[in-house]
């Protein structure tokens, strides 16, 4: 498979064992990226990406580092991000959907769990990979100008996309805690960007909010093919999404094609939140 080059340096993907995290893993392989840092909770998921990337024969495929760990364990975060000398692209795609149940029925163990992955891991993630791509020189733009003096205007010392939810947007029944998480991170990386994005930074942070996508995370989300049937009933474009689909948008969130898109929630979802 011949690679093309959108991107250059290295790239954190967390949530990477599978799914979404398995599939920009992937794309940015594709893409051209030159050093990978994968880490989710099941190694063995993690193995199984590398060896997908590596059955694809690139030209100049990456050196992929794999670091299994818990995102909600401040230990595990130090140790991480200790791994990890220099840093270009972070793409926070560890999430858990958490339990189904009513607001009167919910627990406060499930409260936690789901926000000590779902918002607090990705903070803390968030938190260390600004610290390190701070360090970085403004990379000006590659790819096609009408002036030179185009690339340094829209250089960057580095992109992080966070993985939301069309979730995050609009409800679900059963779903207020998970919802919420989703939010939390809209609005995080709404007001990072407005911190980062600007001189001195010029680092872009955005969100992908994807919606009904074929991953096992997904699918286990829904109870029975009726529900399934519902949620895509309530799609426009009458299908279930790709991951593919969400990581060629990451891909593009990373690169300097999208050099003026910042703070941004970019749905990608077949227009559910349209309907």
């Amino acid at each position: 498979m011949a690679s093309y080059k959108r991107v250059d340096g290295a790239a954190l993907v967390t949530g990477s064992g599978s799914g979404m995290g398995r599939a920009v893993s992937v794309v940015l392989s594709v893409a051209g990226i030159t050093r990978l840092y994968l880490t989710d909770l099941n190694r063995t998921g993690l193995e199984e990406t590398k060896s997908t990337i590596t059955s694809l024969n690139l030209p100049s495929p990456p050196t992929i580092s794999l670091i299994p760990g818990d995102i909600s364990s401040p230990a595990f975060i130090s140790s991480l991000f200790s791994q990890i000398p220099q840093l270009d692209y972070a793409v926070n795609c560890a999430g858990i959907m958490g339990e189904t149940a009513l607001t009167t029925e919910a627990t406060l163990e499930g409260f936690d769990k789901l926000n000590a992955v779902n918002y607090r891991g990705l903070w803390m993630c968030v938190k260390e990979e600004l610290k390190l791509m701070l360090k970085n020189d403004i990379t000006p733009y590659t790819g096609f100008t009408f002036s030179p003096s185009e690339s340094q205007r829209r250089g960057q010392r580095g992109s992080i996309i966070n993985i939301a939810s069309q979730l995050g947007l609009v409800g679900k029944t059963q779903a207020a805690i998970y919802t919420a998480t989703k939010a939390a991170v809209l609005s995080l990386t709404r007001s990072d960007a407005i911190d980062y994005s600007g001189p001195p930074h010029h680092i872009r942070i955005n969100s992908v909010c994807p919606g009904v996508i074929e991953t096992p995370l997904t699918m286990n989300s829904y109870e029975g093919t009726d529900g399934l049937e519902k949620a895509v009933g309530l799609t426009p474009m009458g299908r279930i999404g790709l991951p593919s689909e969400v990581a060629d948008t990451v891909v593009w969130l990373c690169s300097g094609e999208s050099s003026f898109v910042t703070g941004s929630g970019v749905v990608v979802d077949g227009g559910y939140v349209i309907h």
